[in-house]
């Protein structure tokens, strides 16, 4: 699980037109740890309070969209938890509020495409206790990962042998395909990373 400790990380799972609004959102949130997660069938995030250390999880394979939220949705548990001292529900009436406030928030910043603008001011109505429980915004949600382009963001098996992307914050290089898997070569570190086809990663512009 990878830690993470800067915009410069997190941003590279996070929309483009979205990265601002988060970098200000969690810029006080100095006892808070973000980690990045290996996929989980039973949950895209979680949040936990232990021995008064805050952390947040979101899985890697999710898309910018999926991710984003699953963020906000994880966020507003550190939020309630700051602020009631975890004696109410943990999806109680109270989490709801802060959420939907951070929802509204998001939906003025008008950073999203519309259709999910949409989905999202119903969300916020009466925010679930899963993103995934909201069967019209998870299924729109789902679309996003089978876009060629989303702000910059693929999946591996899009890009030609010998193109450059970003995964989890490091530079690689698209090599042959073995088998169901492609090698990758960690520009930096000149190490080789075996990765699904269908793992989402973020296109390098030159």
């Amino acid at each position: 699980m990878m830690k993470v400790n800067n915009m410069e990380v997190l941003q590279s799972f996070l929309p483009e037109s979205t990265i601002p609004f988060v970098e200000d959102l969690i810029k006080d949130a100095d006892d808070l740890e973000i980690k990045i997660s290996k996929p989980r069938l039973s949950k895209w995030g979680s949040y936990m309070r232990e021995n008064g250390r805050h952390e947040i999880t979101v899985n890697s394979d999710l898309n910018p969209y999926q991710f984003l939220l699953t963020l906000l949705h994880e966020y507003a548990h550190y939020l309630t938890t700051k602020a009631y001292d975890g004696k109410v529900k943990p999806h109680g009436q109270e989490w709801k509020a802060i959420f939907t406030d951070i929802l509204h928030k998001l939906i003025a910043e008008r950073s999203l495409p519309e259709e999910l603008i949409t989905l999202l001011e119903k969300h916020a109505r009466s925010p679930r206790a899963s993103i995934t429980a909201d069967l019209k915004l998870k299924k729109h949600l789902d679309t996003y990962s089978n876009s060629i382009i989303q702000n910059g963001y693929t999946t591996l098996e899009l890009l030609d042998e010998g193109e450059e992307f970003i995964f989890h914050g490091r530079v690689f290089k698209k090599l042959e395909k073995r088998r169901k898997l492609y090698k990758c070569l960690d520009v930096e570190r000149n190490k080789f990373y075996l990765f699904q086809p269908d793992v989402i990663v973020k296109k390098i512009h030159y």
